[in-house]
């Protein structure tokens, strides 16, 4: 039997990379109320919160991001332009539920993990959009390996920073790689190499030109039984409305 708890969200990603490798084993992951991440392959009655991360199946598609994450997998044997249908899919489904863009969340899944599903980076960083175990908590996400919970808690939380800055994607995305405190002490994009790359990157495959202005938005179109109609960037605020969505704006 093997269970692990841990603080250090390091330590956490190579005790959970062990464990992985060391049997063959359903590996699961919980949170405790103290904010522990807990690892284990055999979960008890007062873990109900446990959910698994990892069958016990294949370990060849389970790896640990080598590269930080805001650089993403810089294997190019692994890397690919191509985004999976799968995953296209679900960035798609998530993306119209909350207005947002799926073009920024396909270019922030790239630069993040490269559609790694597995992916941990150096920080703790888990999944496809790369959540942190406190924002993933936020969100409502159990099992930050769930492509379908990740990405939901990931554009969920996307939505949330394009609301609070207004919609400029370029303070938004550095408070998604830096943090809201950041953003809010230097009044823009913290002069932190890595976050001004990471914006950069983002940007340069979102629209080609990794420009830091000219926010875009994805409209939304509908109207009312009298004709009213009615133009939004959030359809989540509209949930009894039918809306269509019109192609990313420039303002």
């Amino acid at each position: 039997m093997n269970i692990i708890t841990v603080k250090n969200i390091l330590l956490a990603s190579v005790v959970l990379m062990c464990l992985v490798n060391s049997a063959h084993a359903d590996i699961y992951q919980y949170v405790d109320n103290n904010g522990v991440v807990h690892f284990t392959n055999v979960p008890s009655s007062s873990t109900k919160k446990a959910v698994k991360v990892h069958p016990d199946k294949n370990r060849s598609t389970f790896q640990q991001a080598t590269a930080p994450r805001t650089t993403g997998n810089k294997n190019k044997a692994n890397s690919s332009n191509t985004i999976p249908v799968s995953y296209a899919n679900i960035i798609n489904s998530a993306c119209s539920r909350f207005g947002v863009d799926p073009s920024l969340v396909h270019a922030i899944v790239k630069v993040e993990s490269d559609f790694n599903p597995y992916a941990i980076s150096r920080k703790g960083a888990m999944g496809l959009m790369q959540l942190m175990p406190q924002t993933a908590d936020t969100m409502n996400v159990r099992n930050t390996f769930n492509p379908d919970e990740n990405v939901e808690g990931g554009v969920k939380y996307l939505r949330y920073l394009l609301d609070r800055y207004e919609g400029n994607i370029s303070l938004s995305l550095a408070a998604y790689n830096a943090g809201e405190t950041a953003v809010k002490k230097w009044g823009t994009i913290p002069p932190y190499k890595e976050t001004q790359e990471y914006v950069k990157k983002v940007l340069q495959i979102y629209n080609g030109t990794g420009s830091t202005f000219s926010p875009r938005y994805t409209i939304y179109v509908g109207s009312d039984a009298d004709g009213t109609i009615l133009l939004t960037d959030n359809p989540s605020n509209h949930p009894e409305k039918k809306l269509r969505r019109k192609m990313g704006q420039s303002l």
